[in-house]
């Protein structure tokens, strides 16, 4: 390909690129998808190895997305559910902390769970009600301020914070020490409160494989990274060129930031994320193992193959063990500090797990830090054709990618829509 013209040209298959290209294709638009890639879906993609389904990182679903409610097919995704709750690692033992109501088999174990106080668990059930009343646009309003600092000023012990909120968000935003925006943890929160977290069940990767199914064939334009932009035309690293009437960039942060000559604006949490396959799971439930010892590297455990038994090969356990934040660790070391780690947690059996592989993903998700911009205000439109779409002065989640696809497509008809008056004579 040396040059070629379409109507709206979007870079990046990632779910912000995906939704933003699909809802552009049922408008009627002529649009070409541009990704670096040989698959769609950015950083959320599963990979097949030996039988096992591998998540580029640990990543769900949550099912209160509602975005994702409205433009996924949550029954062709055949979602599985975790329990709603955690086994949380502190004072030397296991100590489970679910959801009364939809895990109640473990009631008993959550009011004996040395986690918190009375008081702690009261709050936290007096914040889960008020986010929840609220409409979901007020989460992003007011004042704003660090999320441990919001906790503090609610009043939970710092023996709460420390052993379940610390390690249950650092797996979520992939800070070990949560300096994001409070309004993020308000979100979040309303979302457990209102749903499960679930996968589909046959990996992660599902979601923007459905998404691409409303492409036109032939629009999706694969293994073709982009070395620059020149107003509304794309330079392609290959040698061809893409012009086009209108152009979203859809892309991760930093390539964002690279393709518009500007400096990245929000900071980056890294991940390293462990595979390993037993022939026995270390648990007897797919609960969420947390750190909450308040030392160590990995801050959560999970088992995907008890939550969807395709994962993993009949007689084979998967095992995610998750390492948030730059910790200047090479593969190796993360692995020989994982396993020293988690044989304290599970005892001898560790050293008999096989590493499968490990994912070092550098800019795993951007850490939004105070002052951050609300997702309902987020302008996309950059001026003379040009747009953006995804986390990129945005939140980072699966809702606010697909969001921002919707806003962005909608900005992008606005666009052309007065293109077209304003080009008639």
């Amino acid at each position: 390909m040396s040059s070629l013209h379409t109507e709206v040209a979007i870079i990046g298959a990632g779910l912000a690129g995906l939704t933003c290209a699909r809802r552009l294709a049922e408008a009627g638009r002529d649009i070409l998808l541009v990704e670096a890639d040989a698959r769609v879906g950015g950083r959320v993609q599963t990979d097949e190895y030996e039988g096992f389904l591998l998540d580029r990182g640990f990543q769900v679903l949550q099912k209160a997305y509602p975005t994702a409610r409205q433009l996924l097919d949550y029954r062709a995704l055949d979602l599985k559910s975790y329990p709603a709750g955690a086994r949380i690692r502190a004072g030397g033992r296991f100590q489970v902390f679910a959801h009364p109501l939809r895990s109640p088999q473990y009631l008993i174990g959550t009011l004996s769970a040395r986690i918190g106080t009375i008081g702690d668990r009261l709050r936290l059930l007096k914040l889960a009600r008020a986010v929840c009343r609220k409409p979901l646009e007020q989460l992003f309003e007011g004042e704003e301020m660090l999320a441990r600092d919001y906790l503090e000023h609610f009043g939970f012990s710092q023996d709460m914070i420390e052993r379940f909120f610390v390690p249950f968000f650092a797996g979520i935003c992939l800070d070990p020490s949560i300096r994001v925006t409070h309004r993020f943890l308000l979100f979040v929160l309303r979302m457990f409160a209102q749903d499960d977290v679930a996968v589909p069940a046959r990996g992660i990767g599902q979601i923007p494989l459905q998404l691409a199914e409303g492409i036109p064939a032939g629009r999706i334009l694969l293994g073709s990274p982009v070395a620059a932009i020149d107003g509304t035309t794309l330079i392609l690293e290959e040698g061809g060129v893409v012009s086009c009437e209108a152009l979203v960039v859809a892309t991760p942060g930093p390539e964002t930031a690279r393709l518009l000559g500007q400096e990245p604006i929000m900071e980056s949490c890294r991940e390293i994320c462990l595979y390993f396959s037993a022939a026995e799971s270390p648990t007897r439930d797919p609960l969420l193992v947390l750190n909450g010892e308040r030392r160590g590297v990995v801050n959560n455990v999970s088992l995907p193959s008890l939550v969807s038994a395709a994962y993993a090969p009949p007689g084979e356990t998967l095992i995610a063990a998750v390492i948030p934040g730059d910790h200047g660790l090479s593969d190796r070391d993360a692995e020989r500090t994982a396993r020293d780690e988690l044989a304290d947690w599970f005892g001898p059996q560790v050293g008999s797990w096989r590493l499968l592989r490990s994912y070092d993903i550098r800019h795993a998700l951007p850490r939004p830090v105070p002052p951050t911009r609300s997702p309902f205000s987020s302008q996309p439109d950059l001026g003379n054709g040009c747009f953006i779409s995804g986390e990129y002065g945005s939140l980072p989640s699966i809702e606010w990618a697909m969001r921002s696809g919707v806003r962005t497509a909608e900005a992008v008809e606005r666009f052309l829509g007065g293109h077209r008056r304003s080009a008639s004579p």
